[in-house]
């Protein structure tokens, strides 16, 4: 098992480099804006060496995030199945499970449908929002004061979440999708 030290520098390192190439910055122009060596900076995203307060507080200033950000301890949370409740209120033939959302203001649902079932229509939610909608398995028809919109399995759209909308289930399979709402 690894020594906590040194988890802690590969969890540290690993979040510069993915915070680097998310803000699609080279090893080159981030050791310049943080004020570190390019041989420095690599050994600190590899995990094999440790930095310095102001070291950590340059490259959070270089990167743009709270250096908290870079140095919180790496945190799993896990919510077993059985404490998951479904929901068939939304519809005859249509299952809901509200997951648990990894941030505030965001909601992730798994709907399962029956084959030729439709959930009830859903209010629309707050102004801005968006929906991503994931189909794991057979097709899913969104349905929307304008459009009807077909997806099979493995599709993936996304739509305003402010407008009135159903689901449905327009085949001879259960169908199922996962909803995240932001």
């Amino acid at each position: 098992m690894a020594k906590t030290e040194d988890l802690g520098a590969r969890v540290f390192g690993a979040r510069i480099r993915a915070r680097r190439k998310y803000n699609d910055l080279t090893l080159n122009e981030l050791a310049i804006r943080a004020g570190l060596s390019r041989a420095a900076l690599s050994k600190i995203e590899r995990g094999e060496q440790d930095t310095s307060v102001s070291n950590a507080m340059g490259l959070s200033r270089a990167l743009g995030v709270d250096v908290g950000e870079l140095l919180a301890a790496p945190e799993v949370v896990i919510t077993r199945s059985d404490a998951i409740t479904s929901n068939t209120s939304y519809g005859t033939g249509t299952w809901r499970r509200d997951l648990p959302a990894p941030q505030e203001n965001m909601e992730v649902v798994h709907y399962k449908l029956d084959p030729h079932s439709a959930t009830a229509s859903f209010a629309a939610h707050r102004s801005g929002s968006r929906e991503t909608f994931f189909v794991l398995a057979g097709s899913i028809e969104i349905v929307t004061i304008d459009r009807r919109t077909t997806l099979h399995a493995g599709d993936c759209a996304q739509a305003p979440g402010d407008v009135p909308h159903q689901l449905s289930n327009p085949g001879d399979r259960p169908a199922e999708l996962m909803l995240v709402i932001v």
